[in-house]
This record gives C-alpha cells, structure tokens and sequence, in this order.
C-alpha cells in the first residue's frame, strides 16, 4: 500500500488526528503527577519489634530470632537480615525482584501473626512495605518561646490533623523531644510506711480511672444506656484517690504522694535550628504528586491564623518539591535547548526556512503526544520521563530529517511538489521504518531489567520508546502532507547545494582512498579496538549517578551507653559548626530516632542540613561535606560521623545497602568475629579515599541482678514479681491517662528522681512482699556490673558483623579492588567466612542484568537488519559499528571523568540501535544502486555515500546537540542522565566515521570474498 497516496486521500482525518493527539498531551502534562523518581517497586519488607528494655542478648533469643526464622519460610524470600539491640528488633526481608509485593506484604503479616503467641507479653509488632512513601517529602520544624512539651503538643494535636487532610498526604509523623504526662510522685517513706508498692498504686489508679457499661434501662419509653464511671476530671480528683484502706481510714494518694503535670522520661532529643523543636515529617501517598502537596501544606501553614500563637513559628528543614521543581525545571530547558540546537543544524544544511520548519513540526509532536500516553500507561512527570524525552530530542526529528531531505533533493531535481512528496517518501519509507526499528528494538530486553535499575529506566524507555514511534509516524504521514501543501519547487536554494558540495568532495576523496587502501583501514580499525580495550581498564566505575540536591544527612554514633546528656553536649559543638557555615540553610538534628523506618539506640541519631540554593553559595555539597568532616575530626573526639546525601540515603535505606563499602563477616562466636573486625577495620581505615568508617560497636554498659529463686520464693515473690517491682522503681508505671477533649494524658507512678537515678540506692531498692514485709533488693539478689552486647546483626540466621565506609574522591570499583586485596592477606580465623555487600553488590548485580540486556538488544538489531536486507552480510556490516564505536563510548568517559555506571551503561544500550541507523540508510542505497542500476561495487559504495552523507550528517549532529545541554549537565538533577548522554555522544561520533568509511571497505572486502 502507498501511505503517502493513502494520507494524500485523508488528508483531512490526518489533519484531525494530529489535533487530537496534540491536545490530549497538552491536557495530560497539567495533569501528571510529578516526582523526583519514577514509582519505585522495592521488593523490601521492614519488621520493627519493640518489647521494653530488654537486652540485645534476650531479644536476639525471644524475638527477632522467631521472627526471623517465620519470615524465612515466606514464599519468595531472598535474604533475611535482622540488626537488635536493647528493646527493639529489625528484620529486614529481601524478596525475588519479580515478587508481588502486596501479596508478599500480606504472606509476611500472616506468618508474622502466627508467632506473636511465642513472643514476650507487650511486645509489639510493626509489618512494613518499604517504598518511597515512607521517607518524607517535606520537613518542618515548629520552634517557639514555650516548653518543649507544648511544642509537641501543638504540631501534634493541631498541625498534624491538619496537614493529614491535604489530598496525596500519607503519613505525618511528629518527634519532640519531651511528651506531657501526669507525673504521680510516690514518696518512698511515705508508701513503705503504708505497706505499698508501685505496682499497688498503679494498679488502684486504673481501677479508678474507669468507665464500664453495665447494662440498659427501660423509662418513659425510652431505653438508657447504664454506665458506672470514676474517671477522673481534674488533678484533685486523681489526688483524691483512694489507695489503700488501714482500719476504717482510707489512704489517698495526696498523701503518700505529689501530682502534678510533667514530661516522660527522655529518651529522643529534638532540635531545629540549634533550638528546642517539633519536628514534622509529611510522607506522601503511592502515586501522589510532590509539587501539588507540597505547595497545599505551604498554603495551609501560611494561613494556619490564630490555630497556634503567634510566638511560634514554623519553618521549612527540608523540601524534596524545591528539588523535584528545579529539576524539572532544568530539564525541561535542556529539551528547548536541544531542540533549538537540533533545528539549526537543519537550517545551516538546507539553508531554506520553510522546509526547516516542515521538518521542525515532528518536534513538538511527538514530544507533546507522548504525555498523553505516559498518561495512558499511568506514569509520572519525574527526572528519568523527562530525561527519555530529552534524549529524544534529537532522534524524534531523525525520520523527518531523512525524509524532508529526500523530498528537498528531488524538488532539485525539478520535480512537482506533490511527485517529491510522494517519491521521497516512497523511496525512504523501508529505511525508515528499519532505522527506527532498530532503535526501538533495544528497549525491548529491558523490559527484563528488575529492581531499582529497571524501575529508573522503564520510565525513560516509555519516553523515549513512544517519542520515537510517534516521530516516525509523524515523518510518513504529516510531513509530507506538509510538503507537498507548502513546498514549491523554488524551495530548492542554490545555496544550499554550494554549501554541501564541499562535503560532498572531501567525503568522495576519502571513501575512494579508504577502498584503495582496504588494508590500512582494517589496521587501524583493528589497532582502536585494542585502544578500547586499554580505555575500558582505565575507566572507574560506579553505581548510580550522585546528585547536588542542595542537603545533606549526618548520621552520628557517641560511645554505647553515653548518656542523653552527654550525647547533647558533643553534638552542640556540632550544631554550632554547621550554623557557623555560610551555606548552611536550616537543619534538624534527632538524638534516639533517624529518617525513615529504623530501631535507634540513644546515642545514635542525624542532622538532616537544607543548603541554600546553588546561587547563594560559592561550594558544592560535596565541597561543605568534607570541610564539616575535616572539623569534626580535628575538633570533636568521642564521636563517629557519617555524610550522605538525602535521596542517595533514601535510595540505600530502601534498598536495605545504604554503604558502598560493606564488609559482612559470618561465624558462630561473636568475641571472634569481633578480634576479625578490629584486624580488618585496621587496614580497611587505611585504603586512601574510604572515609566515615563504622566498625563494631563495643558494649552497652549493664548492672544485672541475678535474683535469687529460692530467697524470693520463701517471700512468696517470684523472679518476675521482682523485677516488676524494680522495673517500677526504676522507670515508673504508666497504666492508665487521664482524659483531656480531644487527647489523653498518660499518668506515671513513680519514685522522685533523687531517689529512682541515685546509684547509691539501687541496692536499697525497696521489695513489698506479698505478706507485706519491706526487703531491700540487694538482701534477694546479687548485683553486677558488665558489658552487654550493642547490636547483633544476623543475615540467613548466621551471625554476622558489618563493616562499612564511605567514599571521598575515589570511584567504587578501585576502592573495592583494594577492599578485595585486604581481604585476601587476611587469615580469617577457623569458621569465619566473608562477603562483600553494600552498593558494590548492588553494582555487580545490575551490571550483570544490563550485559544481559545489551548482548539481547545487539541479537535484536541483528534480528531486525537481516529481515530489512534479506542477507546476513550487509546485517554483520552494519552492526558491526555498534561494538567498534565502544571506542567512542571509554574514550569520552575516560577524557569527561565519567565513571562507568548505571547510567553510563544504559546510555552504551540505548547507543547500540542509533549507531546502525546510519548504517541503515547508507546501504539501502547501495544496494539500490548495485544491484537494481547495475553500478559496480565500489561506484555503488562512493555515489551512495555521495547521496546519503547529507542525511546522514545531519541527523547525527541533530542527535548530537539535542544531547549537549544533557551532557554539560547542568542544574539540580542534571548528574542523572549526564553519563547517558556522554556515552551516547562519544559512541555516535565515531560511529558516524565507522559508517561512512570503515563500513563501505569491510562490506566490499566481505563481498569479494563471497
């Protein structure tokens, strides 16, 4: 069929087709969500198990391993890997990549509910799906002249019903560092005097403290409901109660103790700004759009009127929408760019301005019509969808240049507008359509890409794929209805042909001398593959690209067991250097909590520092970073530090390997798994560029009581009765609240901190017996002093230690070799084994996966060039530019310090179909000409060239500008597809050379041989 005859006849419906696809991509880019990344399908489930303050030791034994061991026989389960320490457990369950992670989600939960019954009482479970919805999108922090209770009060009674409200929003989670309570200060005397305990108090307030329903009433036809209540309504009323009867004399609580209002027992510290804080994290839905909430969260904060004093004040710490906004932003003018860049080089070669806009109009096209259907398939306007279409900028307006060209070479020849159109077209369309082919086909085995690597790219296949499709529609059906409308023969400039004769007479004196030559070409053709092969070893390498967001995380340890207080005291110096530094924006800093889903010990926490904008600032973050580390070091003993950038933490947590060094040692006894590490670490510290290193952690300071049974038992106590008692000496009760409007207040029995902190008085602890006699605890159990384990990590239920640093000015790939090295001069002792993990492991797995995907995509193009040439010869010519043109890729890499990653490879893939569509394009044309116009081989081969070398200069140099914006990389989010860009850059300029005069001697040389 004549598709140019058949468009000519509907021209109108072609017309009307274009309209609508335009307006519903114009409508679909007002309405697409935006995101940073595209929806990104971790297969990762969190469990956090919290159960008082046990040892590490104690919920190794009775909770994370029963929790381990039932998430193991989940169906689909990869890796279990489970981190304890004092109270609190975190099992970490890695599935298949290809895992329905509802359904998994759901497998986990109902295993997880089958051994609760074996775990200790009161020990609470959480069952996580680990996606990006869990960290925040936006940070705020509320400071004010007003006690820190009430601060935490205020962001979480008022602001987070509000925020919560905000369409898109998911989880708003508030960390204060004090939370009110109704402190009920027992009197040590006072209490033993009357014979009581805590645990008695305790038990007598919750008693009170009821309101139980007891039946119905049937009055005046109506039904009552019967309630009996002593809830409390005040703190007289709490001071009123009754705990104890002597005789006919009831004992109140007033006197044996003091209520009042107080604050619990610190264990989290919360600043904003080097001030006392309410920190607010908003988290978004699955599928919502981060420009849209947050701008909703900002207007309502703004307008939040007299809902809290006007003494407080609310502030930004950290905002993924400024980030995501810029990117978009800078991405959005790298496709502009590219595009103006991409239309001029049409102009200075056909020197004629209506055909330049002719072949133009594929442009905003196909860019546009492709949203309608990122609309379509339910995707995001994110970095990688907008990174597909800036890529696409020069490749959508290849297919229009190839046949604008050929239309414009015949009106040359003197023929009507409506004959070129039709005959230009006719004469390309099976180049066409094969060249797009082959650059279509690559995305197909990526559709076998799994995890992170095929989620970030999936997005950028379906831009950049449909872009495509869509340009080379556009360029058989619209373009030549163009044509043919607005072309005349006049169009032809004289110009235009003085400009490109000269071209045309180099490239003849070069073909023809490269096939009287055929020798020395193949020599040095042969001579660069051995230069890529020296280039390819050169190359450093990585795993995903680092971005500037403008922020950073500083996640710190203090010595185990450094109290509360101290931990502030060192990190006030912190704070204070970090607002000394004149980029610094806001910050945050937790003390006993992190970003994200995570256990936390008390002397571990992070700053979370916003920067100010790039314009504001003289240095990269990278640049602030290690200054900050510097000062640390030099100025601040006693602490261990680590820097991350924010969304490379939230990238690292989600995948369960935030370090790119990670060093896992496996054994059965932790005394020498630790003499291993300290032998290791040692010789890690010293590789140069490892920095941030974190080995094991020593023990938590302890004071155990070995209670005797059998002293107790003659008491009438049990063990646990007694550790009951001094659990509620030492850290109060708390089993019932008091009833405020809209929030309840829990009430704490407790000793005076004089008395329940003074160490001196441990051994004197008082013991109520169940006859009622007062024992000091020191007389039933012996006291001793030790160091208890830290943290306990376990991997496959086998113990294991991690050993973990980060990188300063060194690539992965080095770094790991001299980890390897290390490794290997190691005597390991008898039953220890190692692994190497963290992003090296995640680097190595995606490398494997995209080889896979390369090597499919070359059988693909191949596949597609011997159904366009019905030969296997012409199709071996002409893919044998794409690995010939690797040469172009190293050296690019190597000369811009590009290290070889993710990106990187996926820019090597996608250059794979586009160096073979000029090849396409050239040899249609020769076999044209030898076999149907009889020319010889060589004559076929020099006049082909002479025709094609137009079309074919100037879609590569399109392609070539279109990228230039991407490559120089510039602005927020840029760094992402900047190795892409370069990789498909330096592999199309040479390749452009391997087609135009290696290919034409390796194809006569294989033609004279056959």
């Amino acid at each position: 069929m004549n598709v140019v005859r058949f468009c000519q006849r509907n021209r109108y419906a072609v017309y009307l087709l274009t309209a609508f696809l335009a307006a519903a991509g114009l409508f679909s880019v007002f309405v697409l969500p935006s995101n940073i990344y595209p929806e990104l399908n971790f297969p990762r489930i969190l469990i956090l198990a919290h159960s008082g303050d046990l040892a590490p030791e104690v919920m190794l034994l009775t909770v994370a391993r029963p929790l381990e061991e039932s998430a193991s026989t989940v169906l689909g389960v990869r890796r279990v890997r489970s981190k304890t320490i004092r109270g609190a457990a975190e099992i970490s369950v890695l599935f298949s990549p290809n895992m329905d992670m509802q359904y998994a989600l759901q497998l986990v939960q109902a295993r997880i509910s089958e051994a609760r019954s074996s775990l200790p009482p009161d020990t609470e479970v959480v069952v996580e799906r680990v996606t990006p919805a869990v960290f925040p999108v936006l940070s705020l922090i509320l400071n004010g002249h007003v006690p820190s209770q009430e601060l935490r009060d205020y962001a979480f009674y008022i602001l987070r019903p509000l925020f919560s409200r905000v369409p898109g929003v998911g989880r708003v989670e508030v960390q204060a560092t004090d939370t009110r309570e109704i402190a009920v200060i027992v009197d040590p005397q006072k209490a033993l005097s009357h014979r009581l305990s805590l645990v008695e108090v305790a038990d007598r307030l919750r008693a009170t403290n009821q309101v139980t329903s007891v039946g119905r009433l049937q009055k005046d036809y109506l039904q009552y409901l019967v309630l009996t209540t002593g809830q409390f309504a005040n703190l007289e009323e709490i001071r009123n109660t009754v705990v104890a009867v002597e005789g006919q004399a009831p004992v109140r609580l007033r006197d044996i103790a003091e209520v009042r209002e107080g604050v619990e027992d610190r264990r989290t510290l919360i600043t904003g700004n080097g001030q006392p804080a309410a920190l607010i994290n908003i988290s978004r839905q699955i599928g919502g759009n981060i420009l849209q909430i947050a701008g909703d969260i900002k207007q309502g904060a703004a307008n939040l009127g007299t809902a809290i004093p006007s003494t407080l004040r609310l502030s930004v710490v950290y905002d993924l929408a400024e980030f995501v906004h810029s990117a978009i932003a800078n991405v959005r003018d790298a496709i502009l760019l590219g595009a103006v860049l991409a239309v001029l080089i049409l102009f200075v070669f056909l020197r004629e301005g209506r055909t330049t806009l002719i072949a133009a109009t594929s442009l905003p096209l196909s860019v546009i019509g492709t949203f309608f259907f990122v609309k379509l398939f339910g995707g995001t306007v994110n970095l990688m969808s907008l990174g597909g279409l800036a890529i696409a900028i020069g490749l959508v307006i290849d297919d229009a240049v190839v046949v604008i060209e050929n239309i414009y070479r015949h009106l040359g020849l003197g023929e009507s507008p409506p004959q070129a159109a039709e005959l230009g077209t006719r004469e390309l369309l099976g180049a066409v359509v094969g060249s797009t082919a082959t650059t279509l086909v690559v995305f197909l085995p990526l559709g076998l890409l799994k995890g992170v690597v095929g989620d970030f790219f999936s997005a950028l296949c379906l831009t950049l794929g449909v872009s495509v499709l869509l340009s080379l529609v556009f360029a058989v059906t619209f373009i030549p209805l163009l044509s043919q409308r607005f072309l005349s023969p006049g169009a032809h400039r004289v110009s235009s042909e003085r400009f490109i004769e000269p071209v045309y007479r180099a490239y003849e004196r070069a073909v023809r001398w490269a096939l009287g030559h055929r020798r020395r070409v193949v020599a040095v053709t042969a001579a660069s593959v051995l230069l890529g092969v020296f280039l390819y070893t050169r190359l450093e390498t990585g795993f995903l690209p680092e971005m500037d967001e403008g922020g950073y995380v500083l996640d710190y340890w203090t010595p185990p067991g450094t109290s509360l207080a101290e931990t502030d005291r060192i990190l006030r110096q912190i704070e204070t250097r970090i607002q000394r530094m004149p980029e610094t924006g806001s910050f945050s800093r937790r003390t006993g909590a992190e970003l994200g889903l995570f256990v936390t010990e008390q002397n571990k926490g992070d700053f979370l520092v916003k920067m100010k904008p790039r314009s504001q600032r003289k240095r990269s973050t990278d640049e602030v970073i290690a200054d900050l580390r510097s000062q640390i070091q030099q100025n601040v003993p006693g602490i261990q530090v680590e820097f991350i950038k924010i969304l490379q933490d939230m990238i690292g947590d989600l995948e369960g390997s935030p370090e790119p060094v990670e060093i896992k040692l496996f054994g059965d006894s932790m005394p020498v798994l630790a003499q291993a590490a300290e032998e290791i670490g040692a010789k890690i510290q010293k590789i140069p560029g490892i920095v941030d290193y974190k080995g094991i952690l020593k023990g938590n300071p302890e004071i155990i009581f070995h209670v005797d049974p059998a002293l107790a038992g003659r008491l009438g106590l049990t063990v646990d009765q007694v550790s009951q008692q001094v659990s509620a000496g030492l850290l109060g009760l708390t089993q019932t609240s008091f009833r405020e409007a809209d929030r309840t207040v829990g009430i704490r029995v407790r000793f005076p901190d004089g008395f329940r902190m003074d160490y001196a008085n441990i051994r004197q602890y008082p013991i109520v017996t169940a006859s009622k006699q007062i024992v000091p605890l020191g007389s039933i159990a012996q006291v001793e002093e030790a160091r208890g384990a830290t943290q306990l990590n376990r991997e496959n239920q086998r113990l294991m230690v991690a050993l973990t640093a980060r990188l300063e000015n060194r690539d992965l790939g080095s770094a790991i070799r001299d980890v390897q090295r290390v490794m290997h001069e190691v005597r390991l002792p008898l039953g220890c084994t190692y692994e190497i993990g963290g992003q090296y492991e995640s680097q190595q797995s995606s490398f494997r996966d995209l080889l896979r995907v390369l090597c499919l995509a070359l059988a693909a193009v191949f596949t597609v060039l011997v159904i366009q040439f019905r030969s296997f010869r012409p199709a071996l010519i002409i893919l044998s530019a794409a690995p010939l043109s690797l040469v172009g890729v190293f050296a690019m890499l190597e000369l811009s310090a590009t290290p070889l990653n993710v990106s990187s490879f996926m820019g090597i893939i996608l250059m794979m179909g586009l160096v073979v569509k000029n090849g396409i394009i050239l040899f249609e044309s020769v076999h044209r000409l030898w076999v149907e116009e009889k020319l010889s081989l060589d004559e076929a081969l020099v006049a082909a060239g002479r025709i094609r070398v137009r079309p074919i200069l100037m879609t590569t140099l399109a392609t070539l500008f279109g990228l230039l914006p991407l490559a120089l990389g510039l602005g927020a989010g840029a760094e992402l597809q900047k190795p892409l860009a370069l990789a498909v850059i330096g592999g199309l300029l040479l390749s452009t050379f391997i087609t135009l005069l290696v290919m034409p001697v390796l194809y006569s040389l294989l033609e004279r041989r056959a």
